[in-house]
């Protein structure tokens, strides 16, 4: 038996003679359309907000999603030469955007959002099935209402800010998409009677499973929530069922372990799971129990859901020992007593006890022993879908009044979209963003390094210096900071420092292509063109189709008298790069001092045709036009 609500409590539901299958109310639909408007309006205050963290390195700079015409080589080049190759649905998603939009990320989050709303009606859709199937039908009848209250609340919740409003984490939400698609198309499947439609949700299910799959790892666990789930809701938790379908659980079991593998590489997978480790202080015994406290505060979170509890780079320590800190400890019985809670209320609740198994299951992958970054509010995202279809039906059990249930609802859809609001305004802004991580996680180096960044965007070089100082004087050994900082110290002019800076960037991070570059372009602005030359060579080796290293080391080659080389490499540059004004007017002026005058007049004109206001071509051009000398390249 699962948790029984009054009926009269949430009359918006006819239910059909036979098959207990409720009619979805005009209300219902009315409900969730409002739900979704609110939901759109919430968000955009994110809508403008920059590309951050690590849509940077997926998005940003990741020339494989540049699409500019749908062929099968640039598809497969976005799909599976991106970043995280393991993932070609989402990075095709991120193709079909740049497609449309360019870097424009009003567009990625609109079709963030409108993820989010469908992933919404997904989780409607499966809450009314699940209460059609044998093991809670005595609900059907409150299905519907019960549905609808869940979605809202699911879908106006303040912690899947960061799975909307961060762009790179549709890899999250376009996965729970599939999955949860996967799930109903399987439900559905199990409670059709004709045979047709069985077919066609049975092909769906299969087809939904394989792209959440490619969206993301977190669908690895999809074969093992299916099977619990018919041995829940449909085999009524009957152990011989599960006794005389051994070999198909030994499948489900194999499928899950070779799914991993293949997400490992097929490679040595101990090798692979530990190798995140590399360079940090803890090991993988501490992560682990540093994962009991993060799964509590997770919990505590989707309770308690604050904007001043919500953070994109929480700070939490490593748990040396179930002891060091002791909230360790109390971390591991708090989540003995929830996984016993869900053994204990197996056979009376089984709705809240599958729900149970369901966020710690999909917490697995993310909250175990892999080497991974220790804590993202967007891991809750998927694993927060059951409990909030089981939190609903308790509350329709305990506030048995209509009224009473509908008002509290209301309260809960009225606090969540303060608060998701209050996130959504911070999201909206990357200097917001990342100065309330650093006033949340103010020992934490990480958000004073992106707070410099974002400020170096805005051309603020002297508050810049300040969080990168800060961001160093947290971790000394943090190379990004040292680069940033570097960088920052070159453009205001303190040469020395700034070189400082880089070289021990460098230093710490010998395969920083970036740090090369901007050491090189320190040195070639004190003349230094031999050692700005070695520079960049050393960035072009690690990152071949760089062409801002490439232009620069065609100036450094000019300044040094090589000219056969200068014109070689940045002609080069051109090639690769034809819309690169500034190597088009270098070029110009390396031919011009090779006694190229044509040549060089064409080079300049082709800057001039990329940047019309491009106000030093223009002069190399009229000067070469009086008959002047090619001047230094600077």
């Amino acid at each position: 038996m699962g948790w029984t609500p009054h009926v009269y409590a949430w009359r918006t539901s006819v239910v059909e003679k036979g098959n207990m299958q409720p009619k979805r109310s005009s209300r219902e639909t009315l409900v969730l359309a409002a739900a979704a408007v609110l939901t759109v309006w919430l968000y955009t205050a994110s809508l403008g907000g920059p590309f951050v963290f690590d849509d940077e390195p997926n998005i940003l700079e990741n020339r494989h999603i540049r699409i500019t015409a749908f062929s099968t080589d640039a598809l497969y080049a976005a799909a599976f030469k991106s970043p995280i190759p393991s993932r070609p649905v989402a990075n095709l998603s991120f193709g079909v955007n740049h497609f449309f939009n360019g870097t424009n990320v009003v567009g990625y989050r609109l079709i963030n959002i409108l993820i989010h709303i469908v992933n919404g009606c997904l989780l409607y859709a499966l809450a009314r099935l699940t209460f059609r199937t044998p093991a809670l039908r005595d609900q059907a009848a409150a299905a519907g209402a019960m549905a609808c209250a869940a979605a809202v609340l699911w879908l106006l919740h303040p912690i899947h800010t960061q799975s909307v409003a961060y762009i790179v984490q549709r890899m999250t939400s376009l996965a729970a998409l599939f999955y949860l698609l996967s799930l109903a198309c399987y439900a559905g499947a199990r409670l059709a009677e004709e045979r047709g439609r069985r077919r066609l949700l049975w092909a769906g299910c299969i087809a939904s499973g394989l792209l959440a799959l490619g969206t993301k790892e977190i669908a690895a666990t999809l074969p093992v929530f299916i099977l619990l789930y018919e041995w829940y809701f449909f085999q009524a938790l009957d152990g011989r069922w599960l006794r005389r379908r051994l070999p198909l659980l030994a499948g489900v079991a194999a499928l899950t372990l070779l799914i991993g593998w293949g997400f490992l590489g097929f490679g040595n997978p101990i090798e692979r799971i530990f190798s995140g480790y590399a360079g940090k202080a803890f090991g993988a015994e501490h992560r682990l129990l540093t994962q009991l406290r993060v799964v509590v505060f997770y919990i505590s979170l989707l309770v308690y859901p604050a904007a001043s509890r919500l953070n994109l780079d929480h700070d939490i320590t490593p748990s040396l020992s179930l002891i060091e800190p002791a909230a360790t400890l109390l971390s591991l019985i708090a989540l003995a007593a929830l996984a016993g809670a869900a053994v204990i209320l197996a056979r009376r609740q089984p709705l809240g006890s599958f729900a149970i198994l369901w966020f710690l299951g999909n917490l697995v992958i993310e909250s175990s022993v892999i080497g991974l970054e220790a804590i993202f509010e967007h891991r809750t995202y998927l694993p927060s879908v059951f409990p909030a279809i089981a939190l609903v039906a308790l509350g329709a059990r305990v506030f048995s009044h209509r009224k009473t249930a509908a008002a509290l609802v209301v309260l809960l859809a009225a606090l969540y979209s303060v608060s998701t609001w209050e996130r959504t305004r911070v999201w909206g802004d990357d200097i917001a963003l990342w100065r309330d991580c650093v006033e949340k996680s103010p020992r934490k180096s990480r958000p004073y390094n992106n707070l410099g960044s974002a400020l170096t965007d805005r051309e603020r070089l002297e508050e810049a210096a300040a969080a990168l100082s800060r961001a160093v004087a947290l971790t000394p050994g943090y190379g990004d900071a040292r680069y940033n900082l570097g960088t920052v110290l070159v453009r205001l002019g303190q040469m020395e420092a700034g070189i400082r800076e880089l070289a021990e960037a460098v230093r710490l991070e010998p395969k920083n292509y970036m740090a090369h570059n901007n050491l090189g372009v320190a040195h070639l602005l004190q003349e230094n063109f031999q050692e700005a030359a070695r520079q960049f060579e050393e960035a072009l080796r690690l990152q071949p189709d760089f062409p801002s290293a490439g232009n620069n080391l065609g100036v450094a080659l000019k300044n040094i008298g090589d000219l056969d080389r200068a014109a070689e490499r940045l002609q080069a540059v051109t090639r690769l790069n034809p819309d690169y004004a500034e190597a088009w007017n270098n070029l110009g002026l390396v031919l011009q001092a090779q006694g190229l005058t044509v040549e060089a007049a064409e080079s300049f004109r082709r800057a001039l045709q990329i940047a019309p206001a491009y106000a030093v071509a223009r002069s190399n051009l009229e000067q070469l036009e009086k008959g002047a000398t090619s001047p230094p390249l600077k």
